[in-house]
């Protein structure tokens, strides 16, 4: 029955009220006529009584569902029991009740997962030191989630400090992965030269320039620490529809001045173990870090039965350069001579290292007897044929002796190859200094 209808039985409820009045005035015996009145009241009563019940029922039950959910309950659900007004009513609020439970349910999942990213990030802050990426994309995914971006990067500074590089991304294209951002160009750039935090859309922003994402709205943040720009934090639109706002661009500042903390103690980090493994005098790599790698390439050799050589060079007489020219020119002398060994390794592939005092290893991968042979000779010529000194010093002509060997032939563990090739460096000076032998010219 329609709310209409139900009006409509009130009112014949009153009708059947003045119909029993009206029986009362009516010319027939009292008798009949009370008789009549009260069956008349009855019925009128039971029809009030029926109409009350169907209008206060859905009404309580409106009243109650509302008030539950005035009080936080979204499980309260209105029963719409008839198809009148009130069940449409009761149908409506229903809906209005599931879609804040499904709004609210989005809300509590988003603050959870912002709580688990920065959770993350702090966890990645205090554990990570030495893997850069794996900071840095922790403090991306945290930004990413945080503001429902779309799409983001971590710029470094490079070692020119004349440009950008992305470090981490997500969601990019592949081109800006592989191009350098000078400083000034774009919104990156704009950020990194200016080092302020740019906000898009907003007066006068800088906008993003090719190879950046094109994005109505978009966040950008310097990184920074001890006044030193690092790089820049970007964020590249929303998933949304709805413009980034100052209250994101304040949670990707907070997120960028803990990436700068973070990049600045992998940075230390790194630095340190730099210095713990690289000879201070000349640049190259220390006794410390030859006996890690020499271990790595061997047990290498060994595994898949490659060839390894051990070249040893000393400086002939090099307490003569020190006696005659002092000290510093003995300095200079074995930066020089570092110098000009690097120049004839491989990159990444070969191990120059200072062994102690004037004397170098150099550890050369799948090279056998003529390789390493071939090596020691160009060295010992490069170091004689031209004298050592900068301009305006004394000339000072420096030799080596080198003495190489070759796994498997001359040892087949480390220290015995080690050792075969330091016997052969004293054979070369006990021959008459500046020449190369072979661990095979003594019987190894």
């Amino acid at each position: 029955m329609k709310l209409r209808a139900r009006l409509l039985a009130a009112f014949a409820v009153v009708l059947t009220v003045a119909a029993g009045v009206s029986l009362l005035v009516t010319p027939i015996p009292l008798r009949d006529r009370l008789l009549a009145f009260g069956v008349v009241i009855v019925v009128g009563l039971v029809i009030a009584f029926a109409v009350a019940e169907m209008l206060a029922r859905p009404l309580g039950d409106l009243s109650e569902t509302a008030s539950r959910v005035a009080k936080g309950d979204l499980t309260a659900r209105a029963h719409a029991r008839s198809d009148d007004e009130l069940g449409a009513l009761a149908a409506s609020l229903n809906e209005i009740v599931e879609n804040l439970r499904a709004q609210t349910t989005e809300a509590d999942t988003s603050r959870d997962e912002v709580r688990r990213s920065v959770r993350r990030l702090g966890e990645a802050l205090r554990v990570t030191h030495v893997d850069m990426r794996k900071m840095l994309s922790v403090v991306l995914e945290t930004a990413l989630v945080a503001v429902e971006g779309k799409a983001g990067a971590v710029f470094l500074l490079s070692a020119r400090r004349s440009e950008v590089y992305v470090k981490v991304g997500r969601h990019l294209a592949p081109q800006i992965a592989e191009q350098r951002i000078p400083l000034g160009r774009g919104l990156v750039g704009w950020a990194a030269e200016h080092r302020q935090a740019v906000l898009i859309p907003s007066t006068d922003a800088p906008v993003p320039e090719d190879p950046e994402p094109t994005e109505a709205t978009a966040l950008a943040v310097p990184l920074e620490s001890q006044s030193q720009l690092l790089g820049v934090l970007v964020i590249y639109g929303r998933t949304n529809s709805v413009p980034f706002g100052n209250e994101d661009l304040e949670t990707i500042t907070s997120l960028a001045r803990q990436a700068g903390v973070g990049i600045e103690n992998v940075l230390l980090h790194q630095e340190a173990q730099r210095l713990s493994i690289t000879d201070g005098l000349t640049g190259i790599w220390n006794y410390r870090y030859f006996q890690m790698q020499m271990a790595q390439h061997f047990a290498a050799a060994v595994r898949f039965e490659h060839r390894l050589s051990l070249l040893v060079i000393d400086i002939d007489r090099f307490k003569d350069v020190n006696d005659r020219y002092g000290h510093q020119r003995g300095d200079t002398t074995l930066i020089e001579l570092a110098r000009r060994v690097v120049m004839h390794t491989r990159l990444n592939i070969d191990t120059l290292a200072r062994y102690g005092g004037e004397e170098f290893v150099l550890i050369l991968p799948e090279t056998g007897l003529q390789g390493a042979r071939i090596v020691a000779e160009k060295i010992r010529e490069e170091v004689a044929a031209t004298p050592f000194g900068e301009d305006g010093d004394e000339p000072i002509g420096v030799s080596v002796s080198i003495g190489y060997a070759s796994y498997p032939e001359h040892g087949l563990t480390q220290q015995a190859l080690v050792d075969a090739a330091d016997k052969a460096m004293y054979e070369a000076k006990a021959r008459g200094r500046n020449r190369v032998v072979g661990a095979e010219e003594l019987g190894f």
